[in-house]
């Protein structure tokens, strides 16, 4: 899976919490969701030094909608790549210890645990 695969699939199954994800799929949409992030954040933070009054504020806007938007096909990518590893997708609740956060990073690097499990098939072995 490519970047623009991953990204095209991560958003058309924005509301699907079951099944599974591949790595590729979740690294992917990782990757170009913090570009995305980055890229907004310097041109908004240019406006911000550059520019006062309603230019920067709308891109404050922007920059904002984006990240509230995106968060709920974040967590339902994440949800399906724990579940890829055999664990269930509340596992992201963890997020809320500040050791969560490293035990899921290292969960969501991991390969598939097996080939079939109570989630469905692997993703890389096809239908």
């Amino acid at each position: 899976m490519n970047i623009k695969e991953a990204v095209v699939s991560v958003l058309k199954n924005w509301n699907n919490f079951s099944g599974r994800a591949c790595r590729s799929e979740f690294w992917y949409f990782y990757l170009s969701f913090n570009l995305i992030i980055i890229l907004l954040g310097i041109v908004d933070l240019f406006f911000l030094l550059n520019f006062t009054g309603p230019i920067s504020f709308l891109f404050d806007i922007i920059y904002i909608t984006f990240q509230f938007v995106i968060i709920i096909p974040y967590t339902s990518v994440t949800s399906r790549r724990l579940q890829d590893r055999g664990i269930s997708g509340w596992w992201q609740l963890s997020y809320l210890t500040i050791i969560g956060v490293f035990v899921i990073f290292i969960l969501l690097m991991l390969p598939a645990k097996e080939d079939e499990n109570k989630w469905g098939r692997n993703p890389l072995l096809g239908q």
